[in-house]
């Protein structure tokens, strides 16, 4: 039986890993390995899966021997920037020559994931890279890194398939949705400066207050950023409503949506919403795979119908995991 040894740490390869394993248990013996303190383990229980799981530490020898222990047929991991413990998993596969598989989430920075531009940063390649969606595989193409493959993104099926059951259920209303991010404190701890990118997310609200009648929306709803708090937006708007419901059940009420660069705008835009990156700074480039007619830097002429609205189901990206290991390791 084929043994897949699967590591992540961040939120975004885990759900791209962890998907993809619920989808394909008849491939072989699976096997989770991921620190306990890791937004990875949250979503493990989330979605019930401890029975994969194996707790691991920082220490590369822990990792080896419990490596060894399972001892994979592949190794599979999510690219990340909170650490890089993914390169002990990396180095294993390549003492013990057997295959490894970097899976990409996002659109950014996928050179510096392997460590450019660092002095032999191509060290950590891995046997292939998994891009997660057609502009994901295209990026990763153009910089030239070696050996892409285009595998199903299971995360974004599931997401979609609940969305769709979500979105008959509950009936479009006459809102605005503002999906928050720490603009500020992200740009303080990149650039020692709130203003780094020349705007904050107070700047985005205001000017969404002041523009309101352009969205033709009675109600702008926040839905707050994990990593947001709720006072900047009292403090400006005291009667703001504040959202309490899932992600999904907020786009589903939703006649437009509105963030700066945030994942969530393009889920809302392949469920065919009227989608709106706000970014009111050339510092910053939106990197959302949005059209450009819904990338915006000023609302000033401004016009609901110019927005691009996705009304056709999202292509049917990558081949199935099983036939790439039946592929790669065979029978």
């Amino acid at each position: 039986m084929k043994r897949i040894a699967l590591f992540a740490h961040d939120a975004g390869g885990a759900e791209i890993l962890l998907e993809l394993l619920k989808a394909s248990l008849n491939v072989g013996e699976f096997r989770i390995f991921s620190l306990v303190a890791s937004p990875c383990y949250t979503l493990i229980k989330t979605k019930k899966l401890e029975y994969f799981w194996s707790e691991i530490t920082f220490d590369k020898n822990d990792i080896e021997a419990k490596l060894s222990q399972f001892q994979p047929s592949i190794i599979l991991y999510g690219t990340g920037w909170q650490n890089h413990l993914e390169y002990h998993f990396l180095s294993y596969a390549k003492t013990h020559h057997i295959s490894s598989i970097a899976f990409l989430d996002h659109w950014t920075n996928y050179r510096e994931r392997f460590g450019y531009p660092e002095k032999n940063w191509e060290d950590n390649l891995p046997s292939f890279i998994a891009a997660h969606d057609q502009t994901s595989y295209d990026k990763v193409t153009a910089f030239g890194l070696p050996n892409v493959i285009a595998i199903k993104n299971y995360a974004l099926l599931s997401q979609l398939k609940e969305a769709q059951n979500v979105l008959s259920k509950i009936q479009e209303k006459n809102t605005l949705l503002f999906l928050s991010e720490p603009t500020a404190k992200v740009a303080t701890r990149a650039f020692e400066d709130a203003y780094g990118w020349g705007f904050t997310e107070k700047e985005v609200f205001e000017d969404i207050l002041k523009h309101k009648a352009l969205f033709e929306c009675d109600t702008i709803l926040i839905r707050l950023h994990p990593s947001d708090t709720p006072t900047l937006y009292q403090n400006i708007a005291p009667d703001v409503a504040l959202s309490h419901a899932t992600l999904l059940e907020d786009i589903a009420q939703a006649k437009v949506i509105i963030g700066i660069d945030t994942v969530a705008l393009y889920t809302a835009y392949l469920l065919g919403k009227k989608v709106i990156s706000y970014i009111p700074s050339t510092k910053r480039e939106c990197l959302v795979p949005l059209p450009k007619e819904n990338q915006l830097t000023s609302f000033e002429h401004f016009n609901l119908s110019s927005l691009k609205q996705m009304n056709d189901k999202p292509d049917n990206f990558g081949i199935d995991f099983a036939l790439f290991v039946e592929k790669q390791l065979g029978n």
